[in-house]
């Protein structure tokens, strides 16, 4: 049975009459990576912000690792990165050794192993020099000072190159598989969050619209096949005949199968030696923006 570390009810953040958060009901479960989807000003940071105590909720509930009434305590054990900020005059290693001071993290290596998990050891320079992918390093990085169960982040992948992105996404896979580390990561880069996320929460003006499986959006957007032809009927009819197809449907004379497994053409083969004369056979797949936007009602 999956453990919860981090659930969320009724979760809601009024500014005046604005609902930058509505109700929002999440449950985060160990060893998730967590995508948490929405466009810019979707309420994203704010979730996060009260989830970490950064500002206090209207209305709903929070839990942490089981704690209700303990939150400030179960708050220690949670890492996150939002805006990253550190000393502007400290390089890397410095503004992580004060840091896990103030954690009472014993460091053990543990900085030096961080920075070079995420490719900043043998930097010298302050942080007021860093660019803002470096800025988005160090703050990963920080955000897992200590080995904490849950990492929360925001955008992490802000400013980075392509490659900065694989490193971050690399990154983050490895913690998870190899230390069981639990992620919840927001972004607006949704390919990006398709390469990493094992579930996904959808969120749209403050409200969560869905949660789903990392394998159950696969289904529901894995590839189709169309097929356009002069007698859709008969075509049907020949692609029933030869494999049986009950995802198979009809449009006059296209044709879409939504779980094919023949090579396309086999497929064009069967209807042409039938005599069903062919005009397309084209391969479909719904991307994680189009999911997302025909989610929202946005096309």
């Amino acid at each position: 049975m999956a453990q919860t570390l981090l659930q969320t009810r009724g979760l809601t953040k009024q500014y005046g009459s604005f609902a930058a958060l509505n109700e929002v009901s999440l449950d985060l479960q160990k060893g998730d990576i967590y995508g948490l989807i929405g466009r810019n000003g979707a309420g994203k940071t704010t979730f996060f912000k009260c989830v970490m105590g950064l500002a206090k909720p209207t209305a709903g509930e929070i839990e942490i690792a089981g704690s209700k009434s303990g939150l400030n305590a179960a708050r220690r054990r949670v890492g996150f990165m939002i805006s990253p900020s550190f000393f502007p005059y400290l390089n890397p290693k410095q503004n992580l050794e004060y840091f896990c001071r103030v954690k009472g993290v014993r460091d053990g290596g543990e900085t030096d192993r961080l920075l070079r998990l995420v490719g900043l050891d043998g930097v010298k320079k302050p942080f007021k020099t860093f660019s803002l992918g470096m800025k988005q390093r160090l703050g990963l990085a920080g955000a897992m000072l200590g080995k904490p169960p849950i990492v929360v982040l925001d955008e992490p992948i802000n400013g980075l190159d392509p490659q900065g992105i694989a490193d971050i996404r690399a990154v983050i896979q490895q913690e998870n598989r190899e230390r069981g580390t639990t992620f919840i990561v927001s972004s607006h880069i949704l390919s990006e969050l398709d390469l990493v996320a094992t579930r996904f929460g959808f969120i749209e003006q403050g409200s969560l619209v869905q949660e789903i499986t990392r394998a159950d959006l696969h289904e529901r957007t894995k590839k189709s096949l169309i097929v356009d032809v002069d007698d859709g009927e008969k075509a049907l009819l020949v692609l029933q005949s030869k494999w049986g197809l009950p995802a198979a449907k009809r449009d006059g004379n296209r044709i879409t199968l939504e779980a094919h497994f023949d090579p396309p053409g086999a497929i064009a083969h069967a209807l042409v030696t039938e005599g069903v004369a062919l005009y397309r056979l084209a391969p479909q797949e719904t991307t994680l923006e189009e999911y997302f936007m025909h989610l929202i009602g946005g096309i």
